[in-house]
C-alpha cells in the first residue's frame, strides 16, 4: 500500500534565498507528513526535513528521503522516494504566525491531529528561541520569587487549623497560589498567554477597584462604624423578637408550653452573651478601623472577604442556635427511632452492625412506652425551632457563597479575553478551515486557515486555572443534610 504524502508548508515562506527546510517528519498508519517549521531557509540545522531551491538536482539532502521546494514556482517535489506518484502528496499551506500563537486546537478535523502536532512544536520552538539558550535575570528574579511563594505557602499549609474559617485569610493564601501559578507559566511559556494576560488584567482591575472604594471607606468612617453597629442591632433585636414570637403560640400552634419556654429562655441567653462581646468589640472596631480594613488595599476581592467574616461574625449566634436545634432533633429522632424497634421487638445489635430480634420484659416496654410518648410530644417544639433556624442559616449560607462567587468571578474577569475575541486575534482560534486551493501536476494544495472560538468558549477556554470556586452550594447534600 503506498502511503500519502502531507506536506506543511508555512504560507509565510521566504522564497528569496535557499537552504534548509526545519521541521520534524513523522510516520503514520496511513501516511507520512512532513511539517516545515520554519518560514525561513537556514544555511545549517540539525532538524531538516528538506531544501529550498530552484533545482532539485543541486538538493544537499539526496542521501535521505526529502522535500524540495523550487523558490522560483513553489513546486513541491520529493528526493529519493523512487516512483512515488504526485498524485500521492497533499501540501497544506498553514497560517504560520496563527498556529505559533494558538494555546491549542481541536482534533475534530480530518488532519487535526497532525495540526495539534503542528501547533505544539511550533510553540515549542518559539520558546527555545525566545530562551536562547541563556538564563536572563527576569528568569532568576521569577526562581526566586516562585521560591519565596512556595515557603510562604508551605507556612500557612502548617498553620491551615488556625485559619481555615476565615475567608479574608483563605483568600490571600489563594492570591499567593495564583501568584506561583503566574510566574511559572510566564517562565514555561515565555510570553504571555491569554491566560496570563487575563489573570494580570482581572488583578489590576480588582486593585484598582478596591483602592477606590478603600478611599471612600475612609473618607466616610464614622458613617460605617455606625453602620455595622446599627445592622447588628437590628439583626439582634430581630431575633429577640423572633425568639419571643416563638415563644408563644406561633401561627396557632399548640406547643409544650415548659419546654418551649426553657428552649427560648436558653437561645436568649446565648443571644445576650453575643451582643454584650460585640458591644465590648464596638470602641476597637472604631479605634483601630484603618487597620481592619487595610487588607482591602489588596483590591476589592479583599474586602469581598472582609464581609464575608464581617457576615459570620455578626451571625455567629444563629449559627449555634442553629447548632443546637440540629443537635437536640437529631438526639430526638435517634431516640424515637431506637424506642420505636422496642414494640415490634427488634434491636439494633452495635456489633454486628445490624437490627436483631429480641425479647423486652414488661418493665422496658413500659419504660420504653413512656420514654417514646415523651419524646412524640416535645418533637414539634423541637421541630419548630430546629426549621426556623435551619432556614436563616440556609440564608447566611446562600450570602457567603454568593460572596464566594463574587472573589472568583473578580479573579478570572475576562477583560484580556474580550480584547482579543474582539480583535480576531489568533490565540482566540479553535479549529480549522481547510479550502482546496489548486490542484496542479497532481499535487493537492489546500489553504489552512483558523477560525475563532465563540466568545463563550473563549471565556472558559482560557479562565486562569489556578483555583476554583472553594464553596459551590450542592443543594442535594443541603437537603439530605436538613432531613437526615
Amino acid at each position: 500500500m503506498v502511503k500519502s504524502i502531507l506536506v506543511f508548508v508555512p504560507d509565510s515562506l521566504h522564497l528569496n534565498k535557499s537552504g534548509y527546510l526545519e521541521g520534524l517528519h513523522k510516520e503514520y498508519d496511513e501516511c507520512e507528513a512532513y511539517y516545515i517549521t520554519n518560514d525561513s531557509s537556514v544555511k545549517e540545522t540539525t532538524h531538516a526535513v528538506g531544501y529550498l531551491s530552484n533545482d532539485v538536482t543541486k538538493t544537499k539532502t539526496r542521501d535521505t528521503k526529502a522535500v524540495h521546494i523550487d523558490n522560483l514556482t513553489t513546486k513541491i517535489s520529493l528526493v529519493n522516494y523512487g516512483n512515488l506518484s504526485a498524485s500521492n502528496v497533499v501540501k497544506i499551506e498553514y497560517d504560520y504566525h496563527a498556529f505559533c500563537n494558538c494555546d491549542g486546537l481541536n482534533e475534530e478535523h480530518q488532519y487535526g491531529v497532525h495540526f495539534k502536532f503542528l501547533s505544539n512544536n511550533l510553540r515549542k520552538r518559539r520558546r527555545k528561541s525566545a530562551d536562547n539558550g541563556r538564563k536572563s535575570a527576569s528568569i532568576k528574579l521569577f526562581t526566586f520569587i516562585i521560591a519565596v511563594l512556595d515557603w510562604s505557602l508551605s507556612i500557612f499549609n502548617a498553620t491551615r487549623l488556625m485559619w481555615a474559617y476565615s475567608a479574608t485569610i483563605s483568600h490571600f493564601y489563594n492570591n499567593l497560589t495564583g501568584y506561583k501559578w503566574f510566574f511559572t507559566e510566564i517562565m514555561r511559556e515565555k510570553r504571555v498567554s491569554p491566560k496570563v494576560g487575563n489573570f494580570l488584567l482581572s488583578k489590576i482591575f480588582d486593585l484598582l477597584l478596591g483602592i477606590i472604594l478603600l478611599d471612600l471607606f475612609m473618607e466616610n468612617e464614622d458613617v460605617i462604624v455606625n453602620l455595622i453597629e446599627n445592622v447588628r442591632e437590628t439583626i439582634i433585636y430581630g431575633f429577640r423578637d423572633l425568639l419571643i414570637y416563638l415563644m408563644g403560640s406561633p401561627i396557632g400552634l399548640k406547643l409544650n408550653y415548659a419546654f418551649n419556654k426553657s428552649l427560648g429562655t436558653f437561645f436568649f441567653y446565648h443571644i445576650s452573651l453575643w451582643r454584650i462581646f460585640l458591644i465590648t468589640m464596638q470602641p476597637y472596631v472604631k479605634e483601630y478601623f484603618k487597620l481592619l480594613v487595610l487588607p482591602g488595599a489588596f483590591g476589592f476581592s479583599y474586602q469581598v472577604a472582609m464581609l464575608s467574616d464581617l457576615v459570620s461574625i455578626a451571625t455567629f449566634h444563629v449559627y449555634c442556635i442553629y447548632v443546637y436545634a440540629a443537635r437536640l432533633i437529631y438526639l430526638q429522632l435517634k431516640g424515637l427511632l431506637s424506642l420505636w424497634r422496642l414494640f415490634i421487638g427488634r434491636k439494633y445489635n452495635p456489633l454486628r452492625e445490624r437490627v436483631d430480634s429480641y425479647q423486652y420484659s414488661q418493665h422496658q416496654l413500659f419504660i420504653g412506652t413512656l420514654g417514646f410518648t415523651v419524646l412524640l410530644f416535645l418533637l414539634p417544639t423541637t421541630t419548630m425551632y430546629y426549621t426556623v433556624f435551619v432556614i436563616f442559616r440556609l440564608a447566611i449560607t446562600i450570602v457567603e457563597d454568593i460572596l464566594v462567587r463574587i472573589r472568583f468571578l473578580l479573579h478570572c474577569l475576562p477583560i484580556y479575553v474580550l480584547v482579543l475575541w474582539a480583535t480576531n486575534s489568533p490565540y482566540m482560534t479553535g479549529s480549522v478551515r481547510l479550502r482546496l486551493k489548486k490542484s496542479k501536476a497532481g499535487v493537492a494544495t489546500f489553504e489552512a486557515h483558523l477560525k475563532m472560538l465563540p466568545l463563550v468558549t473563549s471565556v472558559r477556554k482560557f479562565a486562569p486555572n489556578t483555583i476554583k470556586p472553594s464553596s459551590s452550594l450542592s443543594w442535594g447534600k443541603i437537603f439530605t443534610g436538613v432531613l437526615l
